[in-house]
């Protein structure tokens, strides 16, 4: 009978207890070989190597309960780094963040005309300076489909290129990229998910109408990644009217429309509108609005919320240390 390589079990072990401690914080090599059913001996030889590798911090000892005093260890924030890059039109925002979600370094960069190696020579600049820097996740204002930037109007450079064959190219360290839409809607239901298994997001930007949606915990962007309202065919005259009266237009029909419309298509428990200056004192009439328009049963709860930003980093932050 084939055995286990040993190798691979020794690795497995490491990964349960960096799990372990990610949730934990602070724990005791007691804790962990109970919480594990790792023997002790084997939890000290591999948090002797985490240790001696500076993944792993020794914290002290807690309080004697009349034997020896235990000695505590939790993982290194500054051990793992992630960058995290939101490319707009005309901009580019960046946050270097450690394993506790805390910034590094932090800074914008402006542009007139966008180029692949601008963002190319921000991700080598960091990676030089930064020896551990273990994932980088990108976010664009674009729609992007396994890789692929399918529709831009404002990045039209990047049509048809694998953009991630292209960063194997350029670094070893990983690099995956998607529709900023969807990284929001991430972050956003790692805030909500324990209100909600489903939620949709909808944020009103220059660019027009963006969104995504959580079904049954997991992010959806559909086959080819077009589920976006921005396609919905009645959406031009809503955007003919913002343009015309960007400070006046009454979006409150347009909301409701895409609330009833997310309703009885995937019903879900939460939509989450992202504050803008059109949406201000509306929130109350979008859901008399839409109260009188969908049953009682179906209704989704309606939140406004502050924070895009947040979100955004989150999501960011969420899928940079999956691929690390």
């Amino acid at each position: 009978m084939k055995t286990e390589d040993p190798v691979s079990i020794k690795q497995i072990n490491t990964d349960r207890i960096r799990t372990f401690m990610e949730q934990e914080g602070s724990v005791s090599k007691s804790q962990i070989a109970r919480q594990l059913g790792l023997s002790f001996p084997t939890v000290t030889r591999l948090l002797e190597e985490l240790c001696s590798g500076g993944e792993v911090l020794t914290q002290g000892t807690g309080t004697s309960t009349g034997g020896r005093c235990a000695c505590y260890y939790q993982l290194n924030p500054d051990y793992r780094l992630y960058l995290l890059i939101q490319v707009e039109e005309g901009r580019m925002r960046w946050s270097l963040k450690n394993l506790d979600e805390e910034p590094v370094e932090q800074a914008e960069v402006s542009f007139q005309v966008f180029s692949l190696e601008k963002l190319d020579r921000l991700i080598l600049d960091i990676a030089g300076r930064h020896q551990r820097l273990k994932a980088a996740a990108v976010g664009i204002a674009a729609l992007v489909s396994r890789g692929m930037v399918e529709e831009s109007e404002a990045f039209p450079c990047l049509h048809g290129i694998n953009l991630i064959e292209h960063f194997k190219s350029v670094t070893p360290v990983p690099v995956v990229l998607d529709n900023d839409m969807n990284y929001l809607t991430m972050g956003c239901w790692n805030s909500y998910r324990f209100r909600a298994n489903s939620l949709i997001t909808l944020y009103m930007g220059s660019c027009g109408m963006g969104g995504g949606m959580v079904i049954d915990n997991r992010l959806w962007a559909g086959t080819s990644g077009f589920c976006e309202p921005a396609f919905l065919p009645f959406m031009e005259p809503y955007w003919e009217e913002l343009r015309r009266n960007p400070r006046t237009m009454d979006v409150t029909e347009l909301y409701i429309r895409l609330i009833q419309i997310y309703t009885f298509t995937v019903n879900p428990a939460m939509i989450v509108l992202y504050r803008h200056p059109l949406l201000e004192g509306k929130l109350d009439h979008i859901r008399r609005g839409c109260a009188g328009l969908i049953p009682a049963k179906a209704l989704p709860a309606i939140e406004l919320s502050n924070s895009y930003q947040e979100d955004y980093e989150n999501g960011l932050f969420a899928v940079a240390r999956r691929h690390s």
